[in-house]
């Protein structure tokens, strides 16, 4: 039998203390193949299935879902059911024990989390942060006992009207080996370790942001290693039977956990490792990521489930969200609220924009690097932070690229709704800056970014009204349109002046001082010129 902390180097000298309860802790298909796709949550109905044609239980689409509860989205993947081998297969080098008799396991469809639970999404269910590593709020979440996970899991059930659950053992395994589509890899994804996972020899000793390792064959992040991932099974020996979407023994002592750590060994890692912990139990390592089986769909209707005109499109197996923003009509420039407007802010002005689309965050270096096949940016290190060093020019091209694989037509937003998106639409209360009138809570800039002098990763301060993260601060971004002075005429989408020198640039940066974020501010730059707190987001 093996505990929780068997292999892994940092608590493994807590395994005795652990066992005479010394340490207490109390505690409250195929449409996966396209490199290009889009979905909306409002397909099919609404509720993301489609009807069999019987009146009976829907028919499994293959399409992956987007959830968004309080303003956090977050991805389930779909998983076409088939049969596999379970346990010490031949490829499993230094197997234990727990791990045999290999056997056959055949499962029926279902979805799995694309990534493990992150810290933003449990604070947006829970209204706090239980975790150990702080700081970036896509972090998994991580000191949860599996009783915790039930409680966070039946809250959520409750806001989206899905019956969530953590998955059992065999849909662990088969998800993390690439489902039908499996080559047979030692870690999720890969023969290469340092490829798809973090733990001991690469962590720095703390969880990383999820994503920010290579995915498996499904799509799939972070199953080898960052935090352990509960299972819903009790822990129990293997049998070699045949079996059908099992579920572990009836009862137990301690409940299955899978995938490693940061703390974990390689060999801990692996795919078909097992370990175990008691439910009561929690400690940083050990997380959760949300299954729930195909017919399990959220109901029609509003409410929180699903963005119901959100769209996420996914290029070259990296997925990104566009917010949908309600037309209307607004006053542009130096309204009221605004302390610190400029000249060119002036006059303030009556602009009426049609619907469209605006990203939820800029884009980042990881969208770049999958549209482009380099990244340009000057501040590495996640590629969850925003790229940056791109030109006006530079955009167009990769703008031109990603449509050419998404079919779609992405552009940069024009003044008028880069400013419009940032005010929170026709959500607006009227804020100095997107989302507050408090910078520290919605933006990096130079009193909270000069200390690292860098970019941060993006959705790591809180999103505006709309659920746009990052409009203040973090890096400039660029707007179609070229830079000229406001006029008080009335005006319904415009686009700027036919021509000029210099194209607008909009939200201020990590280096820029708190007046240059207001949602009003204004800027602009040559479009050959590209530095390191400049970057996009897209619209269409």
């Amino acid at each position: 039998m093996f505990n929780s902390f068997s292999k892994s180097i940092l608590f493994a000298p807590l395994l005795s203390l652990l066992l005479v309860g010394v340490l207490v802790v109390s505690c409250g298909d195929d449409d996966n193949d396209e490199d290009a796709q889009t979905s909306s949550s409002n397909q099919n109905g609404g509720n993301g299935s489609s009807d069999n044609g019987s009146g009976g239980t829907p028919a499994f689409d293959g399409k992956d879902k987007v959830f968004t509860v309080n303003g956090v989205s977050f991805k389930m993947i779909a998983v076409k059911g088939g049969t596999f081998t379970m346990g010490a297969t031949s490829e499993q080098t230094g197997a234990d024990s727990d791990e045999s008799p290999t056997h056959s396991v055949t499962l029926s469809d279902y979805y799995i989390g694309e990534t493990e639970v992150t810290q933003e999404l449990w604070n947006a269910v829970m209204g706090s942060n239980p975790s150990y590593f702080t700081g970036d709020m896509q972090r998994p979440v991580e000191t949860v006992t599996w009783d915790d996970c039930q409680t966070f899991i039946s809250r959520l059930n409750q806001l989206t009207g899905v019956t969530f659950r953590l998955p059992t053992e065999a849909q662990w395994e088969y998800a993390a080996r690439g489902g039908n589509k499996s080559k047979g890899y030692t870690y999720s994804g890969s023969n290469e370790i340092d490829e798809v996972v973090w733990y001991w020899e690469n962590s720095y000793r703390t969880t990383q942001p999820v994503k920010t390792k290579a995915p498996n064959e499904l799509g799939i992040y972070d199953m080898s290693g960052n935090v352990d991932e509960c299972c819903s099974d009790w822990y129990g020996s293997y049998s070699s039977a045949a079996q059908t979407d099992p579920t572990g023994p009836s009862t137990g002592s301690y409940r299955v956990i899978r995938g490693g750590s940061w703390g974990s060994i390689a060999t801990g890692c692996r795919v078909a490792d097992r370990d175990i912990n008691t439910p009561t139990f929690s400690f940083n390592g050990l997380g959760l990521r949300l299954a729930y089986n195909y017919d399990e769909t959220p109901p029609t209707g509003g409410g929180s489930v699903n963005d119901e005109q959100n769209k996420v499109y996914t290029a070259n197996g990296v997925s990104f969200k566009m917010i949908a923003v309600k037309g209307g009509t607004f006053q542009m420039g130096a309204t009221s609220e605004q302390t610190g407007a400029t000249s060119d802010e002036s006059p303030t002005h009556s602009v009426t924009l049609s619907d469209y689309y605006i990203g939820e965050t800029e884009v980042t270096q990881e969208l770049w690097y999958a549209v482009m096949g380099s990244n340009p940016s000057y501040r590495t290190g996640n590629m969850q932070r925003p790229v940056e060093t791109v030109s006006w020019n530079d955009c167009q091209t990769f703008i031109s690229k990603l449509n050419e694989l998404t079919g779609e037509t992405f552009r940069l937003p024009t003044e008028a709704q880069w400013e419009y998106a940032a005010r929170g639409g026709n959500q607006a209360q009227g804020r100095l800056y997107s989302g507050s009138d408090a910078i520290d809570d919605v933006a990096w800039y130079n009193s909270n970014s000069n200390s690292s002098s860098t970019t941060h990763p993006v959705k790591t301060k809180a999103p505006n009204e709309l659920g746009i993260y990052d409009m203040s601060g973090n890096v400039w971004e660029w707007c179609s349109d070229w830079y000229g002075s406001y006029s008080s005429a009335a005006r319904t989408d415009p686009t700027g002046p036919a021509t000029g020198s210099t194209r607008v640039i909009r939200g201020g940066c990590w280096f820029s001082s708190a007046t240059l974020c207001r949602v009003a501010n204004r800027d602009n730059g040559m479009p050959t010129g590209a530095i390191g707190t400049l970057g996009l987001r897209l619209a269409y």
